[in-house]
C-alpha cells in the first residue's frame, strides 16, 4: 500500500517537479544517446537488435537516471519509415525492430532522442547509418542506390568496413574474452562457453554481438569511443519546456465532443487491454487537452479512453498526440551495389526466409521488467472452471465468491467488495469498486451484471484502497476472459478503443533453445546478441554460444561503458568449421 501511495504522489507532483528542473541552467541535465546494434547491414525481413545508452553529460559523462523513454526513428532520404520506443532504466534499454520484408534496398539513418533532449536550443540527436538489402524485390530507395564496380566502391563509400580492429586486445582493454578448451576453432552445430572478463576497477555495462563476417560494407558505423570523443567538444543551452519522462511515457491528447459542451475538470481514464492493470487518469482542461503520466506500455496495444462523467448522448472523439519528432536530420550516403555481395546476400536471404518460416522468434528471450505499479499485493483468485459454472453472473457471486455481491445503487447494479477498513471492521464498498475486464475499466457495473460468466476464466480480488491519479477506489476486481479480448462486451458511447504503439519488449537473442527444436534448418549468421550484461569490477561472466550450420569467420563485438563513464570496446574473431 505504501508503494502505491508513493507512486501516486510521484505522478501528482511530477508536473511541479519538472518545473524545478528549469530553475537553473547549470542544474539541467543534458542527455546524449548512443545506440549499439548487432551489425550494420541487414536483409529486409530480419530483426534489427538495439542496445541503448542514455548519457548525462552535464558534469561528466555517466548513465542518466532522468529519462525513461527513448524514441527511435528509421529514416531514408525521403521520409521516416519506422518508429519505435525503448524503455530506459538507469540509462539502459534494449529491444528489436522487425524490418518489413517490403522495405526497399537502400541506406537508412537510425535516429534516437529523449524528450529531455528536445529542451535544448539545438538538440543533438544520435545518428547511425544502417544498410538494408531487399532480396525479394527490386525496389530501391529513390536516389539512394547506385550500381558500382569493385574499384569505384572504395573511393565512393566513406569509412567503409571500419570500426573496431579485430584483434585480441586483452591486456590493453578494459574487458577481454576467453574461449573454452577448444580455442578459436569451433565445430558446426555445437555449443561452447565464452568468458567475458572485466579487467577494470569499475562495474561495466555491455552489449555483445557474435555475428558472421561477410562482404557487406559498413557506412559510417561509428564506435562508442568515437561517441565519447565527440562529447568533449559539445556545448548545450536550453530554451524548451518539454516535461522529461521520468517515470514513463507521457501521453498527451485532446478530447472533442459534439454538441460542443465543456468537459473542463472532468476525469478521463486511459487503460490498456491485457492481463495487467494498466490504468491511468487525468483531468481535461478548458481547451479539451489531457496528459497521462504513465509507467509505459509494452508492445502494440489496444488502449481505451473514457470520460465516465460525460453525457452518454454526446459524440466524443479522442486524438492522441504523435510523440515522434519526425524531423529529417541530414544527408544519407548512397548505397553501392556490387557483384562481390552476391553470395552474402544469397545466404542472408535464405537465412531470413527460413527464420520467418520456422519461427526464429522462438529463440528470443524477454528481459523481465517489473512494470505493474498498481497490483503489488497478492489477490484472492477464483478460477471459475474449478467450480460449478452458472449462466448468470449474480449466481457466481452468490454461490461461491463471498467477497463480492451485486446491489442496486441509484437504479443501477453496483458490484461491492467486502474488505477490512482501517478500524479492522468488515464493510462493503459502495459505488466505488474498480472493476477491470481484461484490463479495461468497467464503470457501469450493470453491463458486467448482464455479462456471460461462461466467457470468464478467472476473477481476482484485491482488497485494498487504490489511487489512480485523480481517482480513488475501495477495492479492485480483475475479470479475465479466456482469450483476453473482452469477447462480446458492449462498451458505452463514451468509450473509444484505438491501437497504440508501446515500448519494445526488452529482449535478447541467445538461441539457447535451438538444440531443443527438432528439424530446424539452422542457418543463423547472428549466433548471439545480448544487449545488457553487467559485470562487477575484476569479475567475469560466462555465456554459452551455439553455432549454426554456417561455416566461416565470426566476429565477437563488445561495446559498453564503465559506471565511471569510460567507454569500453573489444573485438576478436573465431572460426566455425
Amino acid at each position: 500500500m505504501k508503494n502505491i501511495l508513493k507512486y501516486i504522489v510521484l505522478i501528482l507532483i511530477l508536473p511541479i517537479c519538472s518545473e524545478n528542473l528549469y530553475s537553473s541552467e547549470k542544474e539541467r541535465i543534458a542527455e546524449r544517446i548512443y545506440v549499439s546494434t548487432d551489425r550494420s547491414s541487414y536483409i529486409a525481413g530480419e530483426n534489427l537488435w538495439l542496445s541503448a545508452y542514455c548519457m548525462n553529460i552535464s558534469r561528466k559523462p555517466e548513465l542518466s537516471g532522468l529519462s525513461s523513454m527513448l524514441y527511435i526513428e528509421v529514416q531514408n532520404s525521403n521520409s521516416v519509415v519506422l518508429t519505435a520506443k525503448l524503455f530506459l532504466i538507469n540509462g539502459r534499454g534494449s529491444g528489436n525492430i522487425l524490418l518489413p520484408p517490403a522495405l526497399p534496398t537502400g541506406n537508412y539513418k537510425l535516429v534516437a532522442y529523449t524528450k529531455q533532449m528536445l529542451n535544448e536550443e539545438h538538440p543533438v540527436f544520435f545518428e547511425k547509418v544502417i544498410s538494408v538489402y531487399n532480396v525479394l524485390t527490386a525496389d530501391k530507395v529513390a536516389g539512394n542506390v547506385k550500381i558500382s564496380s569493385s574499384d569505384s566502391i572504395r573511393t565512393e563509400i566513406t569509412s567503409t568496413e571500419r570500426g573496431m580492429t579485430l584483434s585480441s586486445l586483452g591486456v590493453q582493454s578494459k574487458v577481454e574474452v576467453r574461449f573454452g578448451e577448444g580455442g578459436k576453432i569451433v565445430p558446426l552445430n555445437s555449443s561452447f562457453p565464452l568468458t567475458i572478463v572485466n579487467n577494470s576497477d569499475s562495474v561495466v555495462t555491455l552489449n555483445i554481438s557474435v555475428v558472421k563476417s561477410d562482404s557487406l560494407p559498413e557506412y559510417n558505423r561509428g564506435t562508442v569511443k568515437e561517441f565519447f570523443n565527440n562529447l568533449k567538444n559539445q556545448s548545450y543551452s536550453f530554451n524548451g519546456r518539454v516535461i522529461p519522462e521520468y517515470e514513463g511515457e507521457i501521453i498527451e491528447g485532446t478530447v472533442n465532443v459534439k454538441p460542443e459542451i465543456s468537459l473542463k475538470d472532468k476525469v478521463v481514464f486511459l487503460s490498456a487491454a491485457g492481463e495487467h492493470a494498466e490504468i491511468y487518469s487525468s483531468v481535461i482542461d478548458s481547451s479539451g487537452k489531457f496528459r497521462f503520466y504513465t509507467n509505459s506500455f509494452f508492445g502494440d496495444k489496444e488502449i481505451v479512453l473514457e470520460v465516465p462523467a460525460a453525457d452518454s448522448t454526446s459524440n466524443i472523439t479522442f486524438e492522441i498526440a504523435d510523440p515522434f519528432v519526425k524531423k529529417m536530420v541530414g544527408s544519407i550516403p548512397d548505397l553501392y551495389l556490387d557483384k562481390r555481395y552476391h553470395q552474402t546476400l544469397a545466404e542472408r536471404g535464405i537465412e531470413m526466409q527460413i527464420g520467418r518460416r520456422f519461427g526464429i522468434d522462438t529463440l528470443f528471450e524477454k528481459i523481465k521488467i517489473n512494470n505493474d505499479p498498481l497490483l503489488r499485493i497478492k489477490p484472492v483468485t477464483y478460477k471459475l472452471d474449478d467450480y460449478t459454472r452458472f449462466p448468470v453472473m449474480q449466481e457466481v457471486m452468490i454461490e461461491y465468491i463471498s467477497e463480492l455481491r451485486f446491489r442496486k445503487l441509484d437504479g443501477r447494479q453496483d458490484l461491492q467488495m467486502r474488505w477490512e477498513d482501517s478500524y479492522k471492521t468488515l464493510t462493503y464498498s459502495k459505488g466505488n469498486t474498480l472493476v477491470l475486464l481484461d484490463g479495461i475499466p468497467v464503470f457501469d457495473h450493470t453491463k458486467l451484471f448482464n455479462y456471460d460468466p461462461l466467457k470468464v476464466k478467472s476473477i481476482s480480488i484485491y482488497g485494498a484502497e487504490f489511487f489512480v491519479g485523480y481517482a480513488s477506489f475501495e477495492g479492485l476486481v480483475l475479470f479475465k476472459t479466456y482469450k483476453g479480448d473482452y469477447s462480446g462486451f458492449n462498451f458505452g458511447r463514451n468509450v473509444r478503443i484505438m491501437d497504440y504503439q508501446g515500448a519494445l519488449f526488452p529482449s535478447r537473442f541467445t538461441a539457447s533453445a535451438v538444440s531443443d527444436i527438432d528439424n530446424f534448418p539452422d542457418m543463423r549468421s547472428l549466433l548471439y546478441w545480448n544487449p545488457q550484461i553487467e559485470i562487477k569490477e575484476k569479475a567475469s561472466s560466462e555465456v554459452k554460444i551455439h553455432t549454426s550450420s554456417l561455416p566461416g569467420r565470426y566476429k565477437i563485438l563488445i561495446e559498453g561503458i564503465t559506471l565511471k563513464g569510460e567507454p569500453v570496446e573489444y573485438a576478436t574473431e573465431f572460426t566455425v568449421r
